[in-house]
């Protein structure tokens, strides 16, 4: 695995200069991201976290887009612009879902969809201040509430 400077210097480097991206990921890639989201399944919540030591939101996604060399903003602020909006009617496994939490006034947690199992049961697995890695349901009371909206992410290939 790459180590964690080098990978946020080539990010930078990377979205510095207006390279073209896509919004298209095969089936099997969705399903490596998200069997690598399960892989840090338990591991705390650290603010500023990309490892098993800790991490937070959207650290939990960088780590797992960076395991699978693509590339992806590391703020959720950022994060939360890169792909193309999506209806919650619409929404896909490896989609990513935002939330305003605790009456913050802007996007503050992201999380990234794992399985649907019905229009009324949508899981993603994020990095919980209280529980660390985890997966919720959408619907549930706290996160329903909570939720801003979802993006198709954009594809960038690190190599």
């Amino acid at each position: 695995m790459m180590e964690s400077c080098q990978l946020t210097r080539r990010v930078g480097n990377f979205f510095s200069a207006n390279h073209e991206v896509e919004a298209i990921y095969s089936s099997k890639e969705i399903n490596n991201l998200i069997e690598t989201a399960f892989l840090y399944q338990g591991v705390p919540y650290r603010n500023g976290g990309t490892d098993e030591k800790g991490m937070d939101c959207s650290g939990l996604l960088y780590r797992v887009y960076a395991d699978n060399n693509l590339l992806i903003p590391r703020p959720t602020s950022q994060q939360a612009l890169f792909g193309a909006s999506v209806d919650l009617a619409d929404i896909r496994e490896g989609d990513w879902l935002f939330f305003k939490t605790n009456n913050a006034r802007t996007i503050n947690h992201v999380g990234l969809v794992t399985k649907i199992k019905s229009a009324d049961a949508i899981y993603f697995i994020h990095a919980s201040t209280s529980k660390g890695v985890r997966e919720d349901l959408l619907q549930s009371k706290y996160w329903i509430k909570a939720y801003v909206k979802s993006l198709r992410p954009y594809k960038n290939n690190s190599n």
